[in-house]
């Protein structure tokens, strides 16, 4: 798993030389395999969507080669139902790759000892969580922890897996939502955030709030309005997206309330986001 992990992520980058040779350069110089690399991640930031050339997670690092052009601002609506993530509060840390191999070497030595300094940091405090392909994303990580949290890596490749992990024994399900045991009028839900045949979905740019609108009519936007008022349930949310190799994973985005105040006819349904955490206790 790591092995393929690995060179797909160096695969992703191998049209620019200097990204290549300094991305290449950093991992091999790092050279801990406990350590995860994520090339070409999609960020939320403050100023819109961007493209980080590498992401360390378990540091919230974020490395951008400057290879002396301007980067292109990302086309929101082309990324929606990607795995995008906010970078807020995250480091970015930026190599210059329009001087010198020398000065190259240089910086990307100095951002070596700055990871692994980080790591060793983690490790000392005792919250260092070493990659391990086979459990970040599975259910025995999260029983374990007892919860689930928006700035963990919560993600599962089934929504069955979401179900299993809440309480309930299913070999399958192919449903966008599902009851959550022990939880009365809160459901599972598993939307996909983007433009999807008759519905518009999208999660803001901050991950606080999700508009859902039917754009085939204004009558079944106001029957799944109507429904979804009268039923006043708490949505732990589970989006659908596609990760860095093209797999579909269900992100965790948080718990959501209907917002009662912005939701309309004409507006479509809102829903704000309450928690970022919630508890299993199964």
């Amino acid at each position: 798993m790591k092995t393929l992990h690995l060179t797909r992520q160096l695969q992703r980058c191998t049209h620019k030389r200097f990204e290549l040779y300094a991305i290449s350069r950093i991992i091999h110089k790092v050279d801990d395999l406990d350590v995860k690399f994520i090339t070409q991640q999609y960020v939320s930031r403050p100023d819109g969507f961007a493209l980080t050339d590498l992401y360390l997670p378990q540091l919230q690092l974020h490395v951008e080669i400057d290879e002396g052009f301007h980067k292109q601002q990302i086309d929101a609506d082309k990324i929606r139902e990607l795995d995008i993530v906010s970078a807020t509060q995250h480091e970015v840390y930026r190599i210059d790759a329009s001087v010198s191999i020398e000065e190259i070497n240089q910086q990307v030595d100095a951002l070596v000892a700055t990871i692994k300094a980080g790591v060793e940091q983690q490790k000392v405090e005792g919250v260092f969580a070493p990659w391990n392909p086979e459990f970040e994303h599975s259910i025995e990580r999260f029983k374990t922890l007892g919860y689930v949290d928006v700035k963990d890596d919560v993600a599962f490749r089934t929504s069955v897996e979401v179900c299993n992990l809440f309480g309930h024994n299913y070999a399958g399900f192919q449903r966008s939502s599902a009851s959550v045991p022990g939880y009365p009028n809160h459901k599972l839900w598993f939307p996909k955030l983007y433009p999807n045949g008759e519905w518009f979905n999208e999660l803001s740019q901050d991950g606080k709030e999700i508009l859902e609108y039917n754009i085939e009519s204004t009558e079944k936007r106001a029957t799944a309005i109507e429904k979804s008022l009268t039923q006043d349930t708490t949505m732990i949310v589970f989006a659908r997206v596609r990760n860095e190799v093209g797999q579909t994973m269900y992100r965790f985005r948080g718990v959501f309330v209907q917002d009662f105040e912005k939701t309309s006819v004409e507006a479509g349904s809102y829903w704000k986001r309450v928690a970022e955490r919630i508890c299993i206790d199964f």
